[in-house]
């Protein structure tokens, strides 16, 4: 019986002692220029423009977004057949244009000559209001040309080598790598990305915060050193919460901000900041700046 009792407890021992030098040398991050410009108030990001009110990840969207007072625009990119930087969701065209197939599978031209805003609807479909008002796929380029001051969050849709370092080169030349978030579900595309411009911040890939989760369950969380500056995450995945005030602490504990998504109601806007949210990225940006008491200047926009 002794024998199996120190045959045991080495292993435990061992492993005790590892977590005591992890959790010794871990370091917090510190928090990035893209979210330390915009203050300890809670963010307000615009989900593809705030797709609850214009044709989503347009410029116009962007656009008017940015008039109503959010924090941070946040939008999807994708690559054109000829190789340009383009801002859609989907990888096919018809839930929001008037086109037809992938979006890969058409030159920037063909993109271009597409309406954005023919599928866009606020009342089930009764009415079509942007229909031709000339509202286009943008590049990449244009929003961060037509935006250069407004803080911006960036998915990268699709695994391509060439796509991530394309979009550093993009930030490089435009000056906007200290104004800009990036995130991907394709965590090869993040390490490359993070590879190739390690001075632009990053959000969590899945396989990252399925490991904070985990150590913040066997509360084991300041072992972290965190090679990303956010999270950006829903508040629950099918059954399973994730977004629990301990991983908020963690979370700040690591330096991490919080930014949770699609949040478009308010009482779960007022549960989610009341938790510790740093951030609600939501496709009704004017809701959570009420809730926030601040101004959406919404009445000067045009309708």
């Amino acid at each position: 019986m002794l024998r199996l009792a120190r045959f045991l407890l080495a292993p435990v021992l061992v492993v005790a002692i590892a977590l005591l030098m992890l959790a010794q040398f871990s370091r917090p991050v510190a928090p990035p220029p893209v979210l330390a410009a915009l203050g300890e108030r809670p963010l307000v990001i615009a989900h593809r423009g705030g797709k609850g009110l214009w044709p989503e990840n347009s410029l116009f969207a962007f656009e008017r977004a940015s008039a109503l007072g959010v924090d941070m625009l946040e939008m999807d990119l994708r690559r054109s057949s000829d190789g340009e930087l383009v801002v859609i969701h989907d990888s096919t065209l018809e839930r929001t244009t008037d086109g037809q197939g992938l979006v890969a599978e058409h030159s920037l031209e063909q993109l271009q000559a597409l309406d954005a805003g023919y599928r866009w609807t606020a009342d089930g479909g009764q009415s079509y209001p942007y229909r031709g008002q000339g509202i286009r796929i943008p590049r990449l380029i244009e929003v961060l040309e037509g935006l250069p001051e407004v803080a911006k969050a960036i998915e990268i849709k699709v695994p391509d080598a060439g796509l991530e370092a394309q979009l550093c080169q993009l930030l490089e030349a435009s000056g906007q790598g200290q104004r800009v978030l990036v995130g991907s579900f394709h965590e090869r595309s993040l390490q490359r990305f993070r590879e190739l411009c390690p001075g632009v911040a990053t959000s969590a890939g899945p396989s990252s915060v399925r490991l904070l989760l985990t150590l913040d369950w066997l509360g084991l969380g300041r072992v972290l050193s965190p090679s990303y500056q956010a999270l950006q995450i829903p508040e629950r995945h099918g059954n399973w919460p994730i977004a629990s005030a301990s991983l908020m602490r963690t979370a700040r504990d690591r330096g991490l901000n919080v930014l949770l998504w699609t949040v478009n109601e308010q009482p779960a806007m007022r549960r989610l900041l009341e938790l510790g949210a740093g951030g609600l990225i939501t496709d009704h940006p004017e809701r959570a700046l009420e809730l926030l008491g601040r101004s959406t200047r919404i009445s000067a926009l045009d309708e």
